[in-house]
């Protein structure tokens, strides 16, 4: 490239000293139509060529020996002007060149520069970007990486969560990935057993809207659910019962949920009309149809799956089975009770630092109290196992109380965890039960599957989280 020249579009007050920083090294150009202006740059510059005349004019670039250029820069504003210069570089001189356009305007450049294999920066974002990484040095949301638009983000680890200590291939992100971590000085490539730690920078990179809700769970602390998991509050409709379409409604609206719909079952009979179209009047909109219910349990970008009628229809016990074993997203087993006084967290899972990482969120949403249970074998039944259960349960709630610095209204309790918890829900019909899935655990009558039970048994509204093993 020796000898070749840098060929800039424009001279304002950023591009004099651009060009004044590039000419200390390199040959250039500059166009403008201000002749004027072009004539003082040149008592300014004088070993800087100028050029006078518009930048879309074939004229203005027949004055250009083009087979010198190395790179062209333009500063100018004017879409159509932008435009041409990028089809004439392209398919009238044939120039393979890299193209640089910077953009001032706030509104996203328009994506056919690119087709034209552009390279558009905004200096005024870029700017802001580094303010604010002075500022608050905890998140980095760089605008001259990729397409600038919030897909690639840094971010510092500073609360726990459900994504903080898990392996990252339980936590599947469809939508997102940490491409890369520091930690102690350490570039981190993760892999499939590699766990995000409080203290770390991660680096990820996905949908821009999904980006910002983790970067929130991550740092901020902002209850998101169910954006963690996916934008649609979808609902199984073939056995929608009238009395819960409120509770429905108000679930989908108390949360992050973007998108609520419905979908029905070909193969079983379909709810009645009215029900669907009072739905629909609460802004659900018909997602679809599934051949069988099945089909649910897999549903794209779903944070949550509503289960209505669960305890008034002889399949109940097949389909919530189901569900308990192969469900990847959160799923409600509503029972048309809303509003919610309080929500009771069940340690009684595989799972305790995500149950009290969601139920907690979901009590500030709905603006309601949270309390948490664990109940353990009596006495000397006590396994090994179940003192180190205890302990780190009491861990979480430890590393909870400091890090919110508040009071978790924790009872530990001895008995049958099945019928101690059900004696806490008793005769409290507007309390909502959140429990795990614990997939792996078999649900026979053998072996008591106490998540399930009380899902089956507490005659209240139970949300169940997927443990790590519930899509596989």
């Amino acid at each position: 490239m020796q000898g070749k020249k840098i060929l800039v579009f424009g001279l304002g007050f950023f591009q004099r000293e651009l060009l004044r920083s590039l000419s200390r090294t390199r040959s250039c150009i500059v166009v403008d139509a201000d002749g004027a202006l072009l004539d003082r740059f040149r008592d300014e510059a004088p070993n800087i060529e100028t050029v006078e005349g518009e930048a879309s004019s074939i004229v203005t670039w027949k004055k250009i020996n083009t087979a010198d250029i190395s790179h062209i820069v333009s500063s100018v504003q004017d879409y159509d002007v932008v435009l041409e210069i990028c089809r004439i570089t392209r398919e009238v001189y044939d120039l393979d060149v890299p193209l640089i356009i910077l953009w001032y305007r706030h509104e996203q450049a328009p994506a056919e520069f690119e087709k034209y294999g552009a390279k558009v920066l905004n200096p005024m974002a870029i700017g802001v970007e580094a303010v604010e990484g002075l500022v608050d040095k905890n998140y980095s949301k760089p605008s001259n990486i990729g397409l600038g638009q919030g897909e690639v983000v840094e971010v510092s680890i500073l609360r726990r969560s459900h994504i903080v200590d898990r392996k990252m291939r339980y936590l599947q992100p469809s939508r997102w990935k940490v491409a890369a971590a520091y930690r102690d000085g350490r570039l981190i490539i993760p892999d499939g057993d590699f766990k995000l730690q409080i203290g770390d920078r991660a680096l990820l990179i996905g949908d821009p809207k999904v980006i910002e809700n983790i970067v929130n769970i991550l740092m901020k602390g902002t209850p998101e659910f169910p954006l963690q998991y996916g934008q649609t509050f979808a609902v199984l409709a073939d056995m929608l019962d009238g009395r819960d379409i409120f509770e429905l409604h108000s679930f989908s609206v108390k949360t992050r949920a973007r998108k609520f719909l419905y979908y029905q079952v070909d193969n079983v009979k379909h709810p009645p009309l009215e029900e669907i179209k009072e739905l629909e009047e609460y802004g659900c909109k018909r997602g679809g149809d599934l051949k069988y219910f099945r089909g649910a349990a897999y549903l794209k970008d779903t944070g949550v799956l509503a289960l209505s009628g669960m305890d008034r229809f002889s399949i109940f016990n097949v389909r919530m089975r189901y569900f308990f074993k192969r469900a990847s997203s959160p799923f409600l087993i509503c029972r048309g009770v809303y509003p919610y006084s309080e929500i009771l967290i069940s340690f009684n899972g595989h799972i305790p630092d995500r149950l009290l990482e969601v139920g907690s969120e979901i009590a500030a949403l709905f603006g309601v109290p949270f309390r948490v249970v664990f109940v353990t074998p009596p006495g000397a039944l006590k396994t090994k196992t179940d003192e180190e259960d205890i302990k780190a349960r009491q861990n979480l709630i430890t590393d909870f109380e400091n890090l919110n610095r508040s009071k978790v209204n924790y009872s530990l309790l001895e008995g049958n965890p099945v019928r101690e918890t059900l004696n806490l829900i008793n005769g409290k019909r507007d309390m909502l039960l959140v429990v795990s899935s614990d997939s792996g655990e078999p649900i026979s009558v053998l072996s008591p599957h106490v998540p399930y039970l009380l899902a089956a048994r507490s005659g209240v509204s139970v949300l169940v989280l997927p443990d790590e093993n519930g899509n596989d």
